[in-house]
């Protein structure tokens, strides 16, 4: 029969053996809590990474330097601290993705006004009226290249490609038209005429038509009825 010692010290046994899983279980939650959060801030790296390459493609193709601003706020803490104590608090971390996410926010913001006001100059920089200098299977390769800028350029959220893609097919375009052979200035002055306001059938003559006809500039001209 145990002794009132022993079932007393048996009892403290098992309260100090509670007490250490507790401790342990803590612990767990702490670290799982704590790899949680590195995660999240993982995920904010990630986004800044984006942002960073899709700012460089933007100021390596228009010209323009997007500033790309400190991209190490947010770290220097973490890091004193993981390299001192092996695990940093979790506030610590996730005042680092806070940090982060809003260096990647605030470039990402600078990177697109960056972008539409370089792919807005890119249109007015190219000379459609010189497709009308190009042979017809070169027309309508240099069309759909202008089409697909326009896909390029509506899109949400362009990507380090979608700005390659555009620079590249903008430069082919360029150099596409610098080539066309001389148009007549009688058509340049018609183009222009379609292109400022809106004229009817009666207002264009059959030589007109034919000049159209002839350097493959009909099919660019439609025709609808009041």
């Amino acid at each position: 029969m145990a002794t009132g010692g022993s079932v007393l010290d048996r009892a403290l046994e098992m309260q100090g053996q509670v007490r250490r899983l507790d401790a342990d279980a803590s612990r767990e939650q702490l670290a799982k809590s704590i790899a949680q959060r590195v995660r999240e801030l993982e995920d904010a790296l990630s986004k800044l990474d984006s942002m960073v390459q899709f700012a460089q493609a933007v100021s390596k193709y228009s010209g323009t330097q997007v500033h790309l601003g400190d991209l190490h706020v947010g770290m220097s803490e973490l890091q004193r601290q993981a390299g001192s104590t092996g695990l940093p608090k979790e506030r610590v971390v996730e005042t680092a993705r806070r940090r982060v996410l809003a260096s990647a926010n605030s470039l990402a913001e600078r990177s697109q006004e960056a972008w539409h006001a370089w792919i807005t100059e890119a249109f007015t920089r190219i000379p459609t009226n010189r497709i009308a200098g190009l042979d017809p299977a070169r027309q309508q390769a240099v069309r759909a290249m202008v089409d697909e800028l326009g896909r390029l350029g509506r899109r949400n959220n362009p990507t380090e490609r979608d700005v390659e893609a555009f620079g590249t097919k903008h430069a082919a375009i360029l150099e596409e038209l610098a080539a066309a052979r001389h148009v007549p200035d009688e058509l340049l002055e018609l183009l222009s005429r379609f292109g400022s306001h809106p004229i009817t059938l009666r207002d264009i003559t059959d030589a007109e038509i034919a000049l159209l006809r002839e350097h493959g500039m009909d099919g660019e001209i439609e025709i609808r009825r009041k």
